[in-house]
């Protein structure tokens, strides 16, 4: 690869993540490396080190290498020296020649059962969503070892490639959101143990609605039993629909409105009295007894704090996104947060 390759690399990356569907765009985008690098296979994907655990892998791509290669590796992560050597300096891209690769029983037996010999790792660091997206290449028996131009070049590349995953994802997300009409929902993409990856700006501040302290990345257990479930997820304030995209899951969440209290044949008698039904025609036109609609009305009233039809019909006309007030905070006030879109991380 040479400056002027590296540039239409970058330009190619770019183009796939607006056009590559998301569950393809990883396999694209290291093809398309491959056609101006000369590697034999790679591993790219996310993971997070808790300050006191071992790096967890939570979604990667092994490409040309078996599905189960993460699998292998976690057996033996415990000996792997190339983590320790790319997470003393993120960012940096470090060269691992013959003899690093054999420098614990593990990681030579790994190594061997592919063939490998040399290898360049390097790993971005995406502090808003406590992950980090990380990298090797690899070459086998019989090529020679990476050059230094060559790790100079994947470091570069590296920020890129996770700006292009982040801006493919974000893409998909607002594709569906226009061929859906989410409107003021907010978007993610989370894994089935509810890893977040990437999200809308408004992502972080609706969690914090219904559980202030929360950080992320991972969801809270309450969302993470109903995605597991495939089910949604009803909180007090905010409710979560999921989506499959391949392996992973595109979650769909929104603010609990004033409609959202009540249940569907509550809302119905409440929109009918709000505009101006008496509750024996609602009884008539429903099919119930006079009684048991205004036992409803009674639970409207209670559930929406109101006293009177007119205070009722405020309630219901602003359910528009614009009016919701949980605690005094309206849906578009800043609330504490940072954007949880990892594209914004910049070239070393």
């Amino acid at each position: 690869m040479n400056t002027e390759t590296f540039g239409q690399t970058l330009f190619d990356l770019y183009q796939l993540s607006r056009h590559s569907p998301m569950p393809d765009f990883q396999r694209l985008a290291l093809d398309t490396i491959s056609n101006r690098f000369d590697f034999d296979s790679a591993w790219w994907g996310m993971a997070s080190q808790p300050p006191q655990g071992e790096m967890e892998i939570h979604v990667s791509l092994p490409y040309r290498l078996p599905s189960f290669y993460p699998g292998l590796w976690d057996e033996i992560k415990q000996e792997d020296t190339i983590v320790s050597a790319v997470m003393e300096k993120p960012g940096v891209c470090v060269n691992f020649g013959r003899k690093s690769l054999n420098a614990s029983p593990g990681l030579a037996s790994l190594m061997a059962r592919f063939g490998i010999t040399s290898c360049l790792c390097v790993v971005t660091l995406l502090p808003e969503l406590n992950l980090m997206a990380f990298l090797s290449l690899y070459r086998v028996e019989g090529k020679p070892a990476f050059s230094e131009t060559e790790r100079r070049y994947t470091q570069l590349l590296m920020p890129h490639l996770t700006a292009a995953l982040s801006s493919n994802w974000l893409l998909h997300l607002e594709r569906v959101r226009a061929n859906n009409a989410t409107g003021s929902a907010s978007l993610g993409v989370v894994d089935s143990r509810g890893m977040l990856y990437v999200a809308d700006q408004n992502l972080i501040s609706m969690m914090r609605v219904e559980w202030p302290q929360w950080q992320g990345p991972l969801l809270p257990d309450a969302m993470v039993k109903q995605l597991r479930a495939g089910a949604p997820y009803r909180g007090k304030r905010l409710s979560m629909r999921t989506h499959p995209v391949g392996d992973l899951w595109l979650i769909d969440l929104r603010l609990v409105t004033v409609g959202g209290h009540l249940s569907p044949r509550e809302l119905e008698i409440a929109q009918m009295f709000s505009t101006g039904a008496s509750y024996k025609e609602i009884a008539r036109d429903l099919g119930i007894a006079p009684t048991t609609a205004r036992h409803h009305l009674r639970e409207i009233y209670r559930k929406l704090g109101v006293s009177d039809k007119a205070a009722l019909a405020h309630r219901l006309l602003a359910q528009n996104d614009s009016e919701i007030v949980l605690d005094g905070h309206s849906h578009f006030e800043e609330l504490p947060g940072a954007s949880s879109a990892f594209g914004d991380v910049k070239p070393v």
